[in-house]
């Protein structure tokens, strides 16, 4: 309660005041408290009133620029125009126009604009020599952006061979944007190649984990056995390193390196004398290597506890000893349904089916073994090529005569052209068709049919004319009707 009131007495303080500098300080305070929304907007408020002093607007415009990193870029190019002017250099102290020029590296990083991130990391490396590491951090991280990702690893490389000082911090960068690209080969030399700090827990741990997912087990085995080799020399204590040594026990023992494990379990008893665990795992290691000095150490281990209170042929005797067999049986056996009773004779059906024998087909009473069967017995009798299809009269006369036809006029044009082909005066009696022979009223129905004008017929030009246009044969049979209803009438 007491920071939260000293700091808004403060505020008012300044708010009173009115000083634009004083509202800069009091948003700098903010922002390195994490506030950084209630920092900005103090920075705002205070770039909005257009103070005079340049050194003043480029400091907020700086710290703007920091709160904003990769968001809201544009604002952010323009804050840089202000923190860039011409005659700072008298208004800023160098800390500050070396974090500004920085900022203006990152900014150039954040827009993509390659090239002048490229000439702005030169720019202030020639400026402020001290800040070559950052420079080069950030020229790799743009080729890796442009991906170029393996030249940005060279040129981390080569600065850290010129910078000792910067080698892990160099390496370590060169290593991940190696590995960003499936490299692990050349990763895996680079950690080699760190000197005393290939020998940390960390380091000697990503160049097992490397080294497996490529298969090479035996160059897994010497970075350990390098790493227990060079603490057991050195004596170096660097924080608890019982996690390291247990890891190489276990992957010593499990790849059939006992002596190498148990010098990883002897440093463990060492760090702690008590853990009865790693010296049962010692026991069995020297029980591969040095039985006798097993034995010894055997001796080490507690007795176990055989009380004589406890019966041991009730434990052998027990029901969880015999637990899976007993639930096997009970799964197996099936209870009868209730309403039968436990004689009755299809419990045994029940518990046990009966295999049915197989019989033999029997053979059609026409059957020839000797003659071959024919291919196609297994097809149905439609798909066979001896099928004969039956004759359907129902539908002859379906699709005959012109369009718009029926059966009854396609008959009478069939025997029409038969009458055609025998003219009447001279009659044909040797003729082997034997026409149907009609009656007086049939030939009198028959003669005015044929009087009617056909479809082909043209229809008559003066359309004062009586005789309308045919067009079917509703038509047709309209007029025969009409006709034999005025005969009728004469009779």
């Amino acid at each position: 309660m007491s920071d939260g009131s000293t700091n808004s007495s403060l505020r008012g303080a300044v708010w009173r005041d009115g000083s634009v500098a004083g509202r800069v300080q009091l948003a700098y305070c903010l922002h390195m408290q994490g506030r950084e929304k209630e920092a900005q907007l103090i920075y705002t408020a205070a770039l909005k009133q257009k103070p005079d002093d340049i050194g003043l607007v480029a400091i907020a415009s700086n710290n703007i620029i920091a709160i904003n990193k990769d968001q809201n870029v544009f604002d952010s190019k323009k804050k840089m125009k202000s923190a860039t002017l011409e005659g700072l250099e008298h208004k800023l102290t160098s800390r500050q126009r070396k974090n500004i020029a920085v900022n203006h590296c990152l900014l150039a990083l954040y827009t993509n604009q390659s090239d002048q991130c490229q000439q702005l990391c030169a720019r202030l490396v020639q400026q402020y020599p001290d800040m070559g590491a950052e420079a080069t951090l950030i020229r790799a991280v743009q080729l890796a952006k442009d991906g170029k990702s393996r030249d940005a690893a060279v040129v981390l490389d080569k600065f850290a061979s010129q910078n000792p000082e910067h080698q892990m911090k160099m390496r370590l960068a060169a290593v991940q944007l190696l590995l960003s690209e499936g490299d692990r080969k050349e990763s895996c030399r680079i950690l080699q190649n760190l000197s005393e700090a290939t020998f940390k827990p960390g380091i000697v741990s990503a160049l097992v984990t490397l080294y497996l997912a490529d298969g090479n087990l035996d160059a897994a085995s010497k970075v350990l056995k390098d790493a227990v080799d060079w603490y057991r020399k050195n004596k170096v204590s660097t924080g608890d390193l019982s996690t390291m040594w247990r890891q190489a026990a276990d992957f010593h023992l499990r790849s059939g390196e006992p002596a190498v494990a148990a010098k990883s379990l002897e440093e463990l008893l060492r760090i702690n004398p008590g853990d009865k665990k790693t010296l049962a795992q010692l026991v069995l290691a020297y029980a591969q290597i040095d039985p006798a000095k097993a034995q010894v150490l055997s001796k080490q281990l507690p007795p176990l506890d055989l009380s004589q209170t406890i019966d041991v042929e009730a434990l052998e005797l027990s029901n969880w000893m015999m637990k899976s067999k007993v639930a096997k049986k009970a799964a197996a056996k099936i209870e009868p349904s209730p309403g039968s009773k436990p004689g009755t004779p299809g419990d045994e059906l029940i518990q046990k089916k009966k295999s049915k024998r197989k019989r033999k087909g029997k053979l059609p009473k026409n059957c020839d073994l000797n003659s071959t069967p024919d291919p196609e017995r297994w097809l149905p009798r439609h798909e066979r090529t001896g099928y004969r299809r039956k004759k359907d009269k129902r539908n002859k006369d379906i699709g005959k005569g012109t369009q718009g036809t029926t059966t009854g006029t396609s008959d009478q044009l069939r025997v029409e052209n038969h009458l055609g082909k025998t003219t009447p005066s001279s009659p044909d009696r040797d003729s082997n068709l034997d026409l149907p022979v009609l009656s007086s009223k049939a030939q009198h129905d028959y003669a005015d049919i044929t009087k009617m004008p056909s479809q082909q017929t043209k229809p008559s030009p003066n359309p004062n004319s009586p005789v309308p246009d045919v067009s079917g044969p509703r038509q047709q049979q309209r007029k025969i009707q009409q006709k034999k209803k005025k005969k009728s009438g004469k009779w």
